[in-house]
């Protein structure tokens, strides 16, 4: 296949994934940043307001109106920050059980669309979907950007091509710092 149709297709596959993923968390939440800000939160815990906006590429004036609507749902609560400036937000039972439905929802529509392929191919995709990202990911909030929607359980720290990416990029050696570790790549 030649490189500008290779091109075409990949970018034909990301929007039909990009519309199944909505699809599968669709409510009142097109644009995606409702699921965006629950699952980044349910990763996270306690977050200010101007560290939610930053993986959602939102003003803080539109964050503050995502995090008041949220609130309003009983998704979230709003809690004292670090300093007297700002406020920290924190999930709700609620709004931890809509961010792990979200998360299923997310995973049901991802392997429903690897079943065309078979098992080793599923594994080649893997490798050549892992290169991509690591080499399209160069910054941490890039990363936050684009694994905003990730479950972290699933790719933990030594499969995730985006904290390796990351790692490589700072100089650091990846085998050393996570040699015994179970953390999480995107702390």
């Amino acid at each position: 296949m030649k490189r500008d149709t290779a091109a075409n297709v990949l970018g034909a596959l990301s929007v039909a994934i990009v519309d199944r993923l909505r699809s599968a968390a669709a409510s009142d939440d097109r644009s995606g940043t409702t699921s965006a800000a629950l699952v980044h939160l349910s990763k996270y815990g306690d977050e200010t307001i101007d560290a939610l906006r930053r993986p959602l590429e939102l003003s803080h004036s539109a964050c503050v109106r995502l995090v008041d609507r949220l609130e309003q749902q009983a998704f979230l609560a709003r809690r004292p920050g670090q300093d007297a400036r700002s406020v920290a937000v924190r999930l709700t039972a609620k709004g931890r059980g809509r961010a792990q439905r979200i998360l299923r929802q997310r995973e049901d529509a991802l392997t429903d669309a690897l079943e065309a392929l078979t098992v080793a191919e599923q594994a080649q995709l893997g490798v050549l979907v892992s290169k991509l990202l690591g080499a399209l990911v160069s910054s941490e909030t890039e990363a936050l950007r684009t694994c905003r929607l990730c479950d972290y359980a699933i790719c933990p720290t030594d499969s995730c091509p985006v904290a390796r990416s990351l790692m490589a990029t700072a100089g650091e050696d990846y085998r050393d710092d996570a040699e015994g570790e179970e953390g999480d790549a995107h702390d």
